[in-house]
């Protein structure tokens, strides 16, 4: 098999030796390239033509750009260093722009004309660029020792901590840090120092910074308790696999992995301990952390400790009790959202002596927040809009499984990649879909609940849409946060309707424990306790007249709370006397009537957000108590963007619903066409050629003239 001219290697080039006539001419030989293959090969001949045209275009263009190129290849060196610009070549840009070209030009002379574009492969996208985000507002509450100096001095006087600040950088840069905020550096230095900090860091700002880079540098492990598993098992693999002193301990880890992970905490050393509040009351836990000491005391989520936080648990509440049974080591308080009465609470609840208060602003400047109008007919019509105009991957948080289902199958019908996650699904189908979306370069949508995205960081999200209001401006915050962490422009927009308040309004009740319940099932837990019994939860419920379901909750209520337990054989059991335990369940049913009433407040509150007629960014700053500042000119607000047209909520026609589906097949379908037709008007040679004798039918001859498979068919022209 030869080649020829042009690079084309399928047509064979036998011999009159070779012939199967013996001596027969090249005409007589049958042709061994059929009509289809004949097609393809002039398609691929105009193909290459059309390359080396360009290939030439882009030498020309090169060798004028070099210069440039060489000139700006020094700039573009020192911000690839810093890390915030494209991947791309730094100083050998003007040498790439004109050698590379005439490299191209000699390969495609040896290949006979043929050129092949070297590029990235569609399949891998390039890992997204990381750009610095930094808080539009911080206020910084000193202790009262250095509430008298001024910034610089406060700062200097707090940095004298037993490690530099080429030390600490340098633990930052081994947990793939290139720079830390001055927020997060000015908390590690007062950590490190041995004091209590509260931190109000905004969703993406790095909070997990603050207690990692000391856990590389103290000499004891750093405990860090969360209530979240998803990220609690996602730091884990993060830190082992950059080679981080990490262990996980929590209700999930059995047998062999839980035995080892207690002998490396009691190795003692520089160590990270991951765990849970439920674990950390436990007694087994304890006595290894008292022998190896603790250097830094790490609470994440702190809002939940509050009774005014938007996501209250009673076993924050023991927090303070543990802190005295570990022998009160220095505590940092972490949480993302945090008003004023919130954060008075967390110091007295926490018991922080004189602590450094860092609060910043909860609005980045690349979020563009915005509201949208519109009832419950007109919303699928106005997220399918959305989607199909907004670059993914992105979220969709609706307030009901039920509800997602129902976008999840809108969004699929019409080609759109969106999966699902609800608590509704089995944790295998949850894990596969939460793996699936975090895959770098996966572009698609994920329709969820609230419960998807806590600890999760992809930092290419475009947008969080809001399917239905949400039931506090702290949760609409956290989530919304989840955008836009590389740095770029994202969007952040809110479907509003005054029915959404509803939905909150019957969760909320099926949620909350009603103080009644909770006070009447203590009173007959009690009675029993008097009796020298212990109930389960059958005769509980029965004796309490409550279901058995609200019974169960709210015994895992005073369980969390450390005032019951439950036996091995399922009975419960008072931790406390009877007098301290009616005293104790009084209080918690204060907590609970004030819970109820601060979940009417916080609606009110995102009514009022979503019905203002001001910046969203300052209502938002305004509203965690952070200094209101100027306007953020990319709100729908500040950008007068006004009411969307009528058109927006009509339903959507077929064609347009079916527009990004078939964008991709129209486009490979014109270039068929144009390839084909090229190719049948350049490889049309021999189509006009005589049938030959020796050519059975089905042949390019169309089969013998005359014979018995011709049919009526008239014999093909004579050729010229």
């Amino acid at each position: 098999m030869t080649t020829n001219n042009n690079g084309d290697s399928g047509t064979e080039d036998r011999s009159p030796e070779a012939s199967p006539a013996g001596g027969a001419s090249r005409s007589n030989r049958p042709k061994k390239k059929s009509s289809t293959r004949k097609q393809s090969a002039a398609r691929k001949k105009g193909r290459r033509r059309r390359k080396s045209a360009a290939s030439k275009d882009r030498d020309r263009r090169g060798s004028g750009r070099g210069a440039s190129d060489e000139a700006a290849g020094g700039e573009r060196a020192s911000v690839d260093a810093a890390g915030t610009s494209d991947q791309g070549g730094g100083g050998s840009g003007g040498s790439g722009g004109s050698g590379g070209s005439k490299g191209r030009e000699t390969n495609s002379r040896r290949r006979g004309g043929r050129t092949r574009r070297r590029s990235r492969n569609p399949r891998r996208t390039p890992a997204p660029v990381v750009r610095k985000l930094d808080a539009e507002a911080v206020a910084i509450l000193e202790p009262e020792g250095l509430a008298s100096l001024t910034g610089a001095e406060a700062l200097e006087q707090a940095g004298e901590s037993p490690f530099s600040t080429e030390e600490i950088s340098a633990a930052a840069t081994r947990l793939g840090i290139s720079s830390l905020h001055a927020e997060q550096l000015r908390a590690i230095q007062h950590s490190l120092s041995g004091l209590d900090s509260l931190v109000v860091l905004p969703t993406g700002y790095g909070k997990s910074a603050c207690y990692q880079v000391p856990s590389l540098l103290l000499p004891k492990p750093v405990v860090v308790v969360s209530p979240l598993l998803a990220l609690l098992e996602d730091q884990t693999r993060n830190l082992e696999k950059r080679g981080v002193p990490v262990v996980r301990i929590d209700g999930t880890v059995r047998g062999k992995a839980r035995r080892e992970a207690f002998e490396r905490i009691g190795e003692g050393g520089p160590l990270l301990v991951m765990t849970t509040p439920e674990t950390l009351a436990g007694e087994e836990l304890r006595p290894v952390l008292l022998e190896t000491g603790i250097s830094l005391f790490a609470v994440d989520e702190a809002h939940c400790a509050s009774e005014w936080g938007h996501d209250f648990r009673p076993a924050y509440l023991r927090l303070r009790e543990m802190l005295e049974r570990y022998g009160r080591p220095p505590v940092l308080a972490l949480t993302a959202t945090a008003t004023e009465s919130v954060r008075e609470d967390l110091i007295r609840i926490l018991d922080l002596h004189d602590p450094l208060v860092i609060v910043a602003s909860p609005h980045r400047p690349n979020l563009c927040f915005e509201v949208i109008e519109c009832g419950s007919t007109a919303r699928l019509r106005a997220i399918a809009r959305l989607i199909l105009r907004l670059r993914r991957p992105g979220i969709v948080y609706c307030s009901t499984t039920k509800e997602v289902d129902a976008v999840q199958g809108a969004l699929k019908a019409m080609g759109i990649p969106a999966h699902r996650y609800h608590g509704g699904l089995k944790g295998s189908e949850r894990k596969a879909e939460q793996e699936l979306f975090m895959k770098r370069g996966r572009r698609l949508v994920m329709v969820a609940t609230s419960a998807f995205g806590l600890g999760i960081d992809k930092p290419d999200i475009r947008y969080v849409v809001h399917y239905q209001t949400p039931s506090s401006l702290e949760q609409y915050v956290q989530e919304a946060g989840r955008a836009g962490r590389d740095g770029r422009p994202s969007h952040c927009i809110l479907l509003h309707h005054m029915e959404d308040r509803n939905i909150h309004e019957f969760l909320q009740g099926q949620s909350r424990i009603r103080p009644n319940q909770l006070y009447q099932l203590v009173k007959t837990l009690v009675a029993y306790v008097e009796e020298g019994r212990f109930p389960d939860i059958v005769d509980l419920a029965a004796s309490a007249q409550l279901a058995q379901r609200v019974t169960a909750a709210v015994v895992a209520v005073l369980e969390s709370a450390g005032l019951v337990e439950q036996t091995s054989e399922k009975y419960i059991r008072p931790l406390i006397p009877p007098e301290e335990l009616v005293e104790r369940a009084r209080r918690l049913t204060e907590q609970f009537q004030r819970l109820r009433k601060l979940d009417t407040e916080r609606l009110d509150s995102v009514e009022e957000y979503a019905m203002a007629e001001r910046c969203r960014a300052q209502m938002l700053r305004e509203y965690f108590g952070v200094e209101t500042g100027a306007e953020c000119e990319v709100c729908d607000w500040c950008r007068q963007a006004g009411e969307r047209p009528g058109s927006f909520f009509e339903p959507l026609r077929k064609k347009q619903a079916k527009k990004a589906k078939k964008a991709r097949k129209a486009r490979k379908g014109r270039k068929k066409k144009a390839s084909a037709k090229r190719g049948r008007r350049r490889g049309s040679r021999g189509r006009g050629r005589v049938a030959r004798p020796s050519e059975g039918p089905g042949r390019s001859g169309g089969g013998s003239p005359g014979g018995a498979d011709s049919g009526d068919r008239p014999p093909p022209p004579k050729a010229d």
